[in-house]
């Protein structure tokens, strides 16, 4: 693929940026994103941990801010896009990212480009590169396992460097552009408050018959540390109840709490793991049947 222009400002590019109480980081994630053509004016921060100082001098800086409760990701990139469309913001691209992301300067305009190229693309997203571990490529996208439909990441990027746009199951919501026309009419799913509501949004559109989309040239990189096995549990178990079937969804977290296990046995992991993933587990079953969760998340319970 060929490198282009970054000199020329993006017009058709809005950008939410969900933050929560990481300031250093998030002015280094502004800069890469002016760096790589979105307009200061175009950048919305949305805070959900109540930093009202860092948040004025976001706004000092040119860059909006958007205060919200703390009720998880999904619901920090929801309230984004009611905010651009209240503001006159919305433009046809939305670029989704977190507060420590590192975008090479023409990571945007790649996925841009690959967009372009197919209206049925409904999401691009780069390739992720590990800041924490020597710069390690840890997500080309991922896909989701036969039988048990387990989610995975791809992590190579052999044979694919120079070429268009690949198709995957579902692309790491670290930094995600999408057609803003396709991220309002899905939305993403504000129960699993942290992890699987990028999984889950995808598979719902690619089942509309839109396509997700994983642009090699493009990188980016990220500190990532793996979700939480209780979260894990719950998350995993709710995505395959909507998704797919209930029985499907107890086979997956089984095999999640097996291999947990198999990884303590091994003294490649902590022997809490086990235990807080079968009780992520039964909080997903609480949720699915109605019933409140003895340690409920924000949003959980009416709360």
């Amino acid at each position: 693929m060929t490198r282009p222009d970054t000199t020329v400002p993006l017009r058709d590019v809005s950008c939410i940026v969900v933050h929560h109480a990481s300031p250093d980081t998030l002015v280094h994630t502004l800069e890469s994103l002016v760096q790589t053509g979105i307009t200061h004016d175009m950048i919305l921060v949305v805070d959900n941990s109540g930093d009202n100082e860092l948040m004025q001098r976001v706004q000092a800086r040119g860059f909006r801010a958007l205060h919200t409760s703390n009720r998880g990701y999904a619901s920090a990139v929801n309230e984004g896009l009611a905010d651009l469309r209240a503001t006159g913001g919305s433009r046809p691209l939305t670029l989704v990212c977190t507060h420590e992301v590192l975008a090479d300067s023409a990571a945007v305009r790649m996925l841009r480009e690959a967009m372009l190229t197919d209206d049925r693309i409904a999401v691009a997203g780069p390739t992720l590169i590990n800041a924490d571990a020597g710069r390690a490529v840890w997500s080309t996208g991922g896909s989701l396992s036969g039988g048990l439909s387990l989610p995975h990441h791809h992590t190579s990027t052999v044979g694919s460097l120079g070429a268009g746009a690949v198709d995957r199951d579902w692309l790491d919501g670290a930094f995600t552009l999408y057609r803003t026309s396709a991220l309002e009419g899905f939305e993403l799913d504000e129960l699993y408050f942290l992890y699987f509501e990028e999984t889950d949004l995808h598979t719902r559109l690619r089942r509309a018959g839109h396509r997700v989309v994983w642009v090699p040239d493009a990188t980016v990189s990220q500190r990532s540390s793996g979700i939480p096995p209780r979260l894990l549990g719950r998350n995993l178990f709710l995505f395959q109840s909507r998704l797919f079937s209930r029985s499907k969804a107890r086979a997956a977290v089984c095999y999640q709490v097996a291999r947990s296990t198999a990884r303590a046995l091994a003294g490649r992991g902590p022997w809490s793991a086990p235990g807080q993933v079968f009780a992520g587990w039964l909080d997903g079953e609480r949720i699915i049947a109605g019933k409140p969760t003895k340690h409920p998340l924000p949003g959980e319970n009416g709360r």
